[in-house]
C-alpha cells in the first residue's frame, strides 16, 4: 500500500479496490467450497498457494501503475481459493482440545519472520534496493511456502457413506447453516459489523499515514514491527485464553482491541501514537485470526466445516468488497478523521452485538 501511494502515487480509488481485493475472491467461497467437497484437500492449498504467491515473481516485468495494481488485486482473489480446504485441514490435523495453542505456536514463527524481515527490508528499501526485487525474492519464498505445506501427512479420508448431493443441495444446505444454527447465525452477523468498522479504518489508515505523517519506508517497517511484536505476544496469550474461556469470549476481547486503532486516527497528530495503534493492531489480529477459525469449528456440524467457513467468508467477502468503496466517498465528505470516527462508532456497535450474541449462545447452551 505504501509503495502504491508514495511511489506509484496511486489514486484513493485504486487504493480502496486494494483494499477490497482480498475480500472479493471470498464471495465465491461457498462456490470453492462445493468443489472441494467430498474431495482431497491438499491439491486446493497447494495449487492456490503456488499460483497466487508465485505471482510475485513477476514484479520486476510490471511496467505501469496499473499492472502493479492489478497483481496485488489478483493475489488474494486466488488465494481465497483455499481458505474452505486449508480450514478442513486445520481440523482433520490437530485434536480440538489444543488447537488453540497448536495454531497460536504457528502464527507466533510467522510474525517472528516477519519481524525479522520488516526490520531488514524497509531500510534496504529506504537506501536503494529497488521494490520490484523484494516482492520478488518474497515470491521465490511464497512458492516455497506451498511445496512445505504440502508435506504434511493427512489422515485418510472418511469412506464416504451417503450418497454425494447435487450442486443446487449443497448450496441450499449451506443456506440453511443460518437457519438452524442460531449461535452461528449471530456470530456471523456481530463479526459483520466489526469487521465492516475495521475495513473502513484499514482502508484509511496507508492514506493518513502517507498524506498526512509522510512515512517512510523506514518508518512503514517500524510500525510492522512493532505490530510483529504484539502480535507474537498475543499468540502466546490468545491460545492459552481461547483454552480456559472459550473463542466466542477472545472474539470479543480481541474486537476490543481494535477499538483502540481507529480511536488513535481520529485524535492523534503525534507519530508516536502510530505505534501504540500498531500495537494493538497486532494483538487483535492475533486473537481474530485464532478465534475466528476456532469458533467456526466450534459451531460446525461434522463433515460440514468447510461449507461453515464458506459462510463466514462468504460475509467478509461482502463487507470487504463494499467497505473499501464506502471509505473513500465517506472521505470526501467528511474528511479523514471524521471517517476514522464513524468507523469507531460501527466497530463498538459490532463489539455490542458480540457480547450480546455470546450472552445469548450461552444461555441456549445452559438451557440444554
Amino acid at each position: 500500500m505504501r509503495v502504491a501511494r508514495k511511489e506509484l502515487l496511486a489514486t484513493n480509488a485504486q487504493m480502496g479496490w486494494m483494499s477490497a481485493a482480498p475480500a472479493l475472491g471470498y464471495l465465491f467461497a461457498t462456490v470453492w467450497a462445493r468443489q472441494m467437497d467430498g474431495k482431497a484437500k491438499m491439491p486446493f492449498v497447494f495449487w492456490t498457494w503456488l499460483c497466487s504467491r508465485g505471482l510475485f515473481l513477476f514484479t520486476p516485468f510490471l511496467a505501469t501503475r496499473s499492472l502493479f495494481i492489478f497483481l496485488v488485486c489478483i493475489i488474494p482473489i486466488i488465494f481465497s481459493i483455499s481458505t474452505p480446504a486449508y480450514v478442513a485441514i486445520m481440523k482433520d490435523i490437530y485434536p480440538d482440545a489444543l488447537r488453540g495453542r497448536l495454531m497460536s505456536y504457528v502464527r507466533m514463527g510467522v510474525y517472528i519472520m516477519t519481524l525479522i524481515t520488516s526490520l531488514c527490508v524497509g531500510r534496504l528499501l529506504d537506501n536503494g534496493l529497488p521494490w520490484q526485487a523484494v516482492f520478488s525474492v518474497g515470491g521465490f519464498f511464497g512458492v516455497l511456502t506451498a511445496f512445505a505445506f504440502k508435506q504434511i501427512p493427512l489422515p485418510p479420508p472418511p469412506i464416504q457413506t451417503i450418497p454425494a448431493v447435487s450442486t443446487r443441495e449443497f448450496f441450499y444446505d449451506t443456506l440453511q447453516i443460518l437457519r438452524r444454527n442460531m449461535g452461528f447465525r449471530l456470530f456471523l452477523f456481530s463479526v459483520f459489523v466489526s469487521g465492516f468498522g475495521n475495513i473502513i479504518s484499514a482502508t484509511l489508515i496507508p492514506l493518513q499515514q502517507v498524506d498526512y505523517f509522510h512515512v517512510s519506508n523506514t518508518d512503514v517497517a517500524n510500525l510492522q514491527n512493532i505490530s510483529s511484536v504484539a502480535t507474537i505476544i498475543g499468540f502466546g496469550f490468545w491460545g492459552s485464553f481461547m483454552d480456559k474461556r472459550g473463542s466466542l469470549a477472545a472474539v470479543l476481547l480481541a474486537i476490543s482491541f481494535n477499538l483502540i486503532v481507529p480511536a488513535i486516527y481520529v485524535f492523534t497528530h503525534d507519530m508516536h501514537w502510530l505505534y501504540v495503534a500498531s500495537a494493538a493492531m497486532g494483538l487483535a489480529i492475533s486473537g481474530i485470526e485464532l478465534a475466528y477459525v476456532n469458533t467456526i469449528l466450534m459451531f460446525a456440524e461434522e463433515g460440514k466445516a468447510s461449507q461453515y467457513q464458506a459462510l463466514h467468508s462468504s460475509f467478509f467477502g461482502i463487507r470487504g468488497t463494499i467497505a473499501p468503496q464506502c471509505a473513500i466517498p465517506l472521505l470526501s465528505i467528511v474528511g479523514m478523521r471524521a471517517s476514522f470516527a464513524i468507523a469507531l462508532v460501527i466497530l463498538f456497535f459490532g463489539a455490542i452485538l458480540q457480547a450480546v450474541a455470546m450472552r445469548d449462545y450461552r444461555a441456549e447452551e445452559a438451557s440444554d
